[in-house]
């Protein structure tokens, strides 16, 4: 019966949330549409979900770890299987949920059809915009609904190879991507219990990733190709870890006790990330850390796969430096990502508005250049972090929230899924065994924006009438760099920060 009474409160919640993805489901069979005008309703099953989340992670952080572990009435092997499994087959379940809807929150998914199909008949996506007639052989019901119909592809060469993959193998619709969405998804969450188990945290932190409703929404529901580069990300870091670990003695090797590593030889890390980084470019942000735990063959085998394989797109259709801003050519669309798009940005809107008032005549691009130094400076910090100390793995994995996190405040645009790159980092950030409780306000800032970046989705209510609203940017933004700025005051009140382990 004690044991009844234990479980009662974890299935209720996992009741709970499926009723929430439930409700999205139920909204695309009534609506169908999950986004525009129907975001209102959206969001309150999407705030069901996440506050569903939060007492889930707010019982088993204080409940279960504290008083419930001894209630349950079961061996502690059995007590952690039954715990994994809740946490697997709720995640699993919300996920099946969502992939019985179809993506209306982002179009995405229509650009990766498009881009698939005609690079599987032999054009470079880079080559043309959609709306070129030269492409007018190649079309398709689905080619209206991609986005930027103006402009050639924005999607880098990884991408496309997984693009021209699924157009060649499996049926050319928005499901084939979900599935593999949530695949490559799942995948991170498996060899997140491994790195889990070998920095010595508990296994149940796989929920703030496997329960996250940004996580779920986002890869089930929207597709996006953010979970192939965090997957990828993910299987670089185990093969690091690997690398580390065979180099010491066992779980010491790369614990939280784990002395200095010697720089070594990695073939998988450094080609793994090489892929990360050219399916979206924001993991060459973690390049500071990986270059501390490579020889100077990963270094250079890393460098030589990420220039090498842009190659062979720009020579089909240019490099993309100069010209119109079309988007053609392999760089053309970024080139129009840096200088025209300005979404749900952060510091970087503040600095914009600051720089317009002081009368500057351009100030987004006055703007790009002060956060390009600030970047610079915080990878600059980060890798000569990792140079002046020999740090445990549980440090360092913290650590890859550095840059990743100062990308997303000092970015131009932010959608909601860009958070995912975040995400696989968040059940390292929070304390385990023995450390300070304090050490929660590194994973804080992080959850809530996970869960109030949806609201930038309003955005699209009036598609006639695109508005970024700033008072969406003030409730997303202002809590997050508050809890941001008290942990940062509590790190440089407790120890010099060029020291800080987050430990």
């Amino acid at each position: 019966m004690t044991s009844l009474r234990t479980w009662f409160l974890p299935l209720s919640l996992l009741v709970v949330s499926a009723f929430a993805y439930g409700g999205m489901v139920s909204m695309q069979v009534r609506h169908g549409n999950l986004g525009t005008t129907e975001v209102a309703e959206f969001l309150v099953w999407f705030g069901m979900a996440f506050a569903t989340y939060a007492v889930a992670v707010f019982w088993l952080e204080r409940w279960w770890l504290h008083i419930g572990q001894d209630r349950a009435g079961l061996p502690t092997g059995v007590r952690q299987f039954y715990l994994l499994a809740w946490i697997w087959c709720g995640g699993c379940l919300f996920r099946w949920l969502l992939l019985q809807t179809f993506p209306t929150l982002s179009s995405d998914v229509f650009r990766y059809m498009w881009d698939g199909h005609i690079s599987v008949n032999g054009v470079s996506p880079y080559a043309y915009p959609i709306d070129a007639s030269q492409l007018d052989w190649l079309d398709v019901p689905f080619r209206s609904q991609a986005n930027h119909a103006w402009m050639a592809s924005p999607y880098m060469p990884a991408a496309q190879w997984f693009f021209t993959a699924i157009a060649f193998f499996y049926p050319l619709d928005p499901d084939s991507f979900q599935v593999a969405a949530v695949l490559f998804d799942l995948g991170t969450a498996f060899i997140l219990t491994r790195l889990l188990a070998t920095v010595g945290l508990p296994s149940h932190r796989l929920l703030f990733y496997l329960w996250n409703p940004l996580v779920i929404v986002e890869t089930a529901q929207g597709a996006h190709v953010d979970a192939l580069m965090v997957f990828l990300v993910m299987l670089a870091v185990y093969t690091m870890v690997l690398t580390a670990k065979a180099g010491g003695s066992g779980r010491q090797a790369a614990g939280k006790d784990a002395g200095s590593w010697r720089p070594s030889f990695s073939l998988l890390a450094p080609a793994l990330l090489a892929l990360a980084t050219l399916t979206k470019l924001i993991p060459v942000f973690l390049t500071p850390i990986f270059w501390w735990r490579w020889n100077w063959g990963s270094r250079l085998l890393y460098g030589y796969l990420t220039v090498g394989m842009l190659v062979s797109p720009a020579l089909r259709a240019g490099w993309g430096l100069s010209g119109d801003l079309d988007g053609r050519g392999l760089f053309g669309a970024l080139r129009i990502y840096n200088e025209q798009w300005n979404f749900n940005s952060g510091l970087f809107r503040w600095l914009e508005d600051w720089l317009e008032s002081m009368g500057i005549a351009d100030p987004m691009s006055e703007a790009q250049e002060i956060t390009y130094f600030l970047m610079f400076l915080l990878l600059l910090f980060v890798w000569r972090q990792f140079r002046n100390f020999n740090s445990d793995l549980r440090a360092v994995l913290r650590w890859m929230a550095v840059p990743l996190g100062g990308y997303l405040l000092l970015a131009t645009t932010i959608h909601p899924w860009y958070i995912l790159a975040l995400m696989p980092f968040l059940p390292f950030l929070a304390p385990g065994e023995g450390e300070p409780k304090i050490l929660w306000l590194w994973a804080l800032p992080w959850l809530w924006l996970s869960g109030i970046v949806t609201l930038s989705y309003l955005t699209y209510i009036d598609p006639k009438n695109l508005q970024d609203l700033d008072w969406v940017r003030q409730v997303e933004w202002l809590p997050t760099l508050f809890l941001l700025g008290i942990a940062l005051f509590w790190g440089l009140k407790k120890q010099p920060f060029q020291r800080m382990q987050f430990s």
